[in-house]
């Protein structure tokens, strides 16, 4: 009988040291089937296991291994390029997530992630938004590399960052922001595929003011072109009209992650250095510089990397601004130097606009990476055919 009672206090205290460990470990599946990661956990949890890394998680992870034997993507594989550039992608239309990568003759690459992140309150993003990183069991994937994040440039000795994870999204009439984690995703597709041309798209839904609103995404890409283009729409699909504006930017840290000091701002005539408007009638396109900014105490001995976003005059933006916060600009007798360490920003923004039922509105945007003209040394637009 003694015997008998020991074996049931020991059944008992396991079972309640199970119930106490899996209380403690968390399940984070991502529908991404790129392998088996371990990660410490957070929000008293002692361990968390997912089945995909975000580069917001790999401060955390303690062991993982890659695995492209389960994932389901649409995906153009290992190129070799040759005497012309080729494209390389995967897509993940059932979580809206993948990348693009395009391999020039010499060695050269172009890294263009997209709804691999994190938002800045740990919500997964799902979609056509620029940033995070390669999946794990990509070849060029390095876990600690955050150079090699969002849209990157491999030289051949190095990787460059050139945007980070895109800071867009719907302002309310309270301006209340609704970030794309917070959209419910609703699919995605590829829906051209060849060796020079890629088109993707994604589909989403949110609550603005109360009003359904239905949010579609392009993503163009032709082979050897150093950015994309975007087009974004936006359609009542409620019974009332509602109010709104469209906010898409960056703080890119260009060059190098992590850090915003070398970046100014740049137009097609003239360089950046201080806190300043955009005349959007003026100019279609404005870009970051990676120079160094003699008003913040910077030499000119950055990397020279440039970014830069182009609109249609058509759809173009309603204001637009250099500045080292979001959402507001020193007047312009102040002359405000671009100096913040980790916050120069670049920002667009459309509205406030009054969407009627039924009523759609949409505008375009190439996103990519300029060239520096090596005898000028000021950076070079490439040809985005958006005219």
């Amino acid at each position: 009988m003694a015997k008998r009672k020991i074996i049931i206090t020991a059944l008992a205290l396991l079972m309640v040291a199970c119930a106490l460990i899996a209380t403690r470990i968390q399940l984070d599946y991502h529908q991404a089937r790129e392998g088996l990661f371990l990660l410490k956990g957070k929000d008293g949890a002692w361990l968390e296991v997912t089945d995909d890394l975000f580069p917001e998680e790999s401060d955390r992870l303690l062991w993982g291994t890659p695995s492209s034997r389960f994932k389901q993507v649409v995906s153009v594989g290992a190129c070799e390029a040759a005497n012309r550039p080729c494209l390389t992608f995967e897509w993940n239309e059932a979580t809206g997530r993948g990348f693009v990568k395009n391999i020039y003759p010499d060695g050269r690459k172009l890294l263009i992630c997209l709804g691999r992140f994190l938002d800045s309150a740990g919500r997964m993003t799902s979609g056509l938004f620029l940033g995070g990183n390669l999946p794990p069991g990509d070849p060029d994937y390095v876990v600690f590399n955050r150079n090699e994040t969002g849209m990157a440039y491999y030289d051949g000795q190095r990787y460059f960052h050139i945007w980070c994870n895109v800071n867009e999204g719907i302002l309310d009439a309270a301006n209340t922001p609704i970030y794309p984690a917070q959209w419910q995703f609703v699919s995605s597709k590829v829906l051209e595929n060849s060796a020079f041309d890629l088109t993707l798209f994604s589909s989403h839904q949110a609550m603005v003011n109360g009003v359904p609103v239905r949010i579609e995404r392009f993503l163009y890409y032709q082979t050897g072109d150093t950015f994309i283009t975007l087009v974004t729409r936006f359609t009542n699909v409620g019974n009332s009209p509602t109010q709104f504006t469209y906010v898409y930017g960056d703080e890119p840290w260009l060059g190098n992650y992590g850090t915003s000091r070398g970046n100014v701002g740049w137009l097609k005539d003239r360089i950046v250095s201080t806190e300043s408007w955009i005349d959007t009638r003026r100019d279609t396109f404005a870009g970051m510089f990676d120079y160094g900014n003699m008003l913040a105490g910077e030499s000119h001995t950055y990397t020279g990397k440039a970014n830069f976003l182009e609109w249609q005059p058509a759809s173009r933006p309603d204001q637009a601004y250099f500045s080292n916060q979001f959402g507001r600009v020193a007047p312009p007798e102040k002359q405000v130097p671009l100096y913040s360490p980790d916050s120069r920003v670049i920002s667009l923004e459309w509205g406030p606009r009054v969407l009627p039922p039924g009523q759609s509105f949409s505008f375009t945007l190439a996103v990519g990476m300029a060239e520096t003209n090596a005898q000028t040394g000021f950076p070079v637009k490439p040809d985005t055919h958006l005219y």
